[in-house]
């Protein structure tokens, strides 16, 4: 699997920004995040990281909108 600069993951459940992606051996991304304290870096292998899904699995909302819209007379 691979990722891209700027994308959002998943790492031992937290969310993550990809700031970094080292091409040569070991590949690693570098993962940035935001906490209470301040900001959080990390280093990570592309099998330590999950996609989300939410982002990346279709799914049919329409169902939510329909008939939310006045009829015409």
């Amino acid at each position: 699997m691979s990722f891209l600069i700027g994308e959002e993951v998943l790492y031992r459940g937290d969310r993550y920004s990809i700031s970094i992606a080292r091409r040569a051996e070991p590949y690693q991304y570098r993962l940035v995040r935001t906490t209470e304290d301040g900001a959080e870096v990390v280093w990570a292998q592309a099998n330590e990281l999950e996609k989300i899904k939410t982002y990346t699995e279709p799914r049919d909302d329409t169902q939510a909108f329909r008939g939310s819209r006045p009829k015409r007379k």
